[in-house]
C-alpha cells in the first residue's frame, strides 16, 4: 500500500500540471471562436527609424490578422489592399512591445467590424466605397505613436474621409493628403463626431492641422 500511496502523491503535481494546460488551452480555443477577434499575433519589422518601423509592423499585423479571418470565415484574403483591410478593423489592441531605433517587435489583437469589442457591432460607414470629392494637406502633432495610431484609426474610420496618404512623418509629426467625401468647408464639423478637430491654416496657403479632439 506504501508504494501506491507515493506513486499517488507524485502523480499529484503532473495531473495538476495537465489540468492547468487544459483549461488554458480550452481558454485558447475559446478565443478564437470568434473569428472576427484575431489574437497573440505576432509581429516584426525593421526599417529607417521606429516610426516607420512600427507603420510597417502593424501593416503586416493587420494583414495576417485579415487572412485568418477570411480562412476561418470562407472567404478570400486575394487583392485586398492595406487601406481596404484597415478600414474593415473596429479597434487594434497592442498587448506587448519592444522598439529600437530601426526595429519593432509586437504581439496584437485585431477586432473586425462587427466582432467588436465587448461583443458589440461597430457602425458601418454609410459613405464607404464613394470616391473622393476634394483633397487638402494637413499638418498633425501628436505626442507619441500611441497617439499617432489613434489619429490616424479616427480618420480612416471616419464616413467623410476616403484616403489618407502619409507625405512625411516624424517621431512627433506628419504631413497628410486627405481625400474628402464632402467639401472642405463642411469638413471640420463632419469630423468631430470622429474625435478628430481639422482647422484651416491661419494665412493663406498654409496647410490644415488636424488632431485628436472634438466629440
Amino acid at each position: 500500500m506504501a508504494p501506491f500511496n507515493r506513486l499517488t502523491r507524485r502523480a499529484i503535481p503532473f495531473l495538476a500540471l495537465a489540468g492547468a494546460l487544459s483549461t488554458a488551452w480550452l481558454g485558447y480555443a475559446h478565443a478564437q471562436d470568434n473569428p472576427m477577434r484575431q489574437t497573440g499575433i505576432v509581429v516584426e519589422a525593421t526599417a529607417a527609424d521606429a516610426v516607420q518601423a512600427r507603420e510597417r509592423a502593424l501593416a503586416q499585423g493587420r494583414r495576417i490578422a485579415f487572412q485568418r479571418m477570411q480562412a476561418a470565415t470562407g472567404g478570400s484574403a486575394e487583392g485586398a489592399s492595406d487601406r481596404q483591410i484597415e478600414s474593415m478593423i473596429a479597434s487594434m489592441i497592442i498587448e506587448e512591445e519592444r522598439v529600437s531605433s530601426t526595429r519593432y517587435v509586437g504581439r496584437i489583437t485585431v477586432v473586425f467590424r462587427g466582432g467588436g469589442a465587448g461583443g458589440q457591432a461597430a457602425v458601418p460607414n454609410p459613405m464607404a466605397g464613394q470616391p473622393a470629392s476634394s483633397f487638402i494637406e494637413a499638418t498633425a502633432a501628436f505626442a507619441g505613436m500611441p497617439e499617432w495610431i489613434n489619429l490616424r484609426r479616427r480618420l480612416m474610420q471616419s464616413a467623410p474621409v476616403a484616403s489618407v496618404d502619409i507625405l512625411a512623418i516624424s517621431v512627433d509629426s506628419a504631413r497628410l493628403r486627405l481625400g474628402l467625401r464632402i467639401p472642405e468647408a463642411e469638413a471640420p464639423g463632419a469630423l468631430q463626431a470622429a474625435g478628430v478637430t481639422l482647422l484651416p491654416g491661419t494665412i493663406p496657403g498654409e496647410p490644415w492641422r488636424v488632431g485628436l479632439g472634438g466629440g
